[in-house]
């Protein structure tokens, strides 16, 4: 059984990255409106209308100016999907599309129904990982954040001709229902014009007046092209291994780090994966992602392990289009307490009680930031 784990408040400072190897000027004499160099445009998108009148579903296209570009889904808890760094994707996106959100994919694994894919997709905030009965719940996959709409607070354009560049939206999506549970999750998505990164700030509160479990993962799926054959994950840790998994030595675990073409045992559902504990900085931060040195880009993903201790490499290198891999940092447990020993595989949020958490996503496109990046790779041990 796993010990319990009660979340302690922390204050989390929110600092601008050193990173600015990458940073794009402009000359604000030649331009007049910013949306010549970037910013954002809020609207809607066409869901797919199966059955009866189509539904729209509301969007923010981020341009950062720097050859990143991104679509925020207001109706899926603000999570990421589509995603390109100058003429490359970088998400998988399913054959799903656009959808509104639905409480009806609230069971089982039905969630894979209404899943569009994307850059990132939010995963909890009470539970997440596979369906499961825990604590008296019939936990469903994944959770419930990405099937509840976004309430849009700001949109911050930048203003380069006032010395601005920042750009930032703020959102909340609650997740409620009479007598509880009642969590709020406060969002702030920030870039800078001229930057290739992503900064995502998120709280979550537990707003009712009992206390509620809480699990979260950020489950970042890079797609092809960025993701191809020789591609390399950087991580190091301990690992434990994917439920139902055979075990598998270091070695044949440090060869699943190089990314494979398509494999036959991947048909279906097929696919395998590892959990990592993973080793922080000096400044208590990781630096996970994946290098694609024929395309020279990378993405670093940069977050506090005390908020976000461990990792999920799932790997489904499927024939046929369904060609995909999640790196997903999280708090919490995906296979629940009865089969995970982690200390924090049990938790709660007491009545009012905030838990903070910061990811970065970052990308390189020259080789000398991406030697830097992969400097923070390493072994992994079981």
């Amino acid at each position: 059984m796993a010990k319990k784990t009660t979340i302690k408040k922390k204050t989390i400072t929110r600092r601008a990255s050193s990173t600015r190897s990458n940073t794009r000027k402009f000359d604000t004499n030649k331009f007049d409106n910013v949306h010549q160099v970037g910013g954002i445009v809020t609207g809607s998108f066409d869901a797919h209308a199966g059955t009866g009148p189509g539904q729209g579903c509301r969007v923010a296209l981020v341009n950062t100016g720097s050859g990143l570009r991104f679509t925020v889904a207001l109706d899926r808890g603000g999570d990421i999907v589509d995603a390109w760094y100058n003429n490359t994707n970088l998400a998988y996106l399913t054959q799903v599309g656009y959808r509104p959100p639905s409480h009806a994919f609230n069971t089982g694994l039905e969630w894979l129904s209404n899943w569009p894919g994307g850059l990132m997709t939010t995963c909890g905030p009470e539970y997440m990982g596979s369906p499961r009965h825990e604590d008296g719940v019939d936990v469903t996959l994944h959770g419930h954040h990405s099937n509840n709409p976004t309430a849009l607070e700001m949109v911050l354009n930048p203003d380069p001709h006032r010395g601005r560049n920042e750009m930032l939206l703020s959102m909340v999506t609650r997740q409620v229902r009479m007598f509880g549970p009642n969590i709020e999750v406060r969002r702030q998505i920030q870039c800078v014009l001229g930057v290739p990164e992503i900064r995502i700030f998120d709280q979550v509160t537990n707003r009712n007046n009992t206390k509620c479990a809480h699990h979260w993962l950020y489950h970042i799926n890079p797609g092809y092209p960025l993701l191809d054959r020789g591609c390399k994950f950087v991580y190091k840790g301990n690992v434990t291994h994917w439920p139902a998994e055979p075990k598998q030595s270091a070695a044949q675990l440090t060869r699943w780090k190089t990314v494979t073409d398509p494999l036959p045992e991947h048909v279906g559902s097929g696919e395998r994966g590892i959990i990592v504990q993973l080793k922080p900085d000096r400044a208590d931060n990781a630096h996970v992602g994946i290098i694609n040195p024929k395309l020279t880009l990378g993405m670093e993903l940069e977050f506090p392990v005390e908020q976000l201790p461990r990792i999920a490499n799932w790997q489904h290198y499927g024939p046929a289009g369904c060609y995909i891999t999640g790196i997903e940092p999280f708090n919490g447990s995906l296979t629940g307490k009865a089969e995970d020993d982690h200390p924090r595989a049990e938790q709660f949020l007491k009545p009012g009680q905030t838990m903070h958490y910061r990811l970065t996503i970052r990308f390189h496109a020259n080789r000398a930031a991406l030697a830097k990046f992969a400097k923070h790779d390493g072994k992994i041990t079981v």
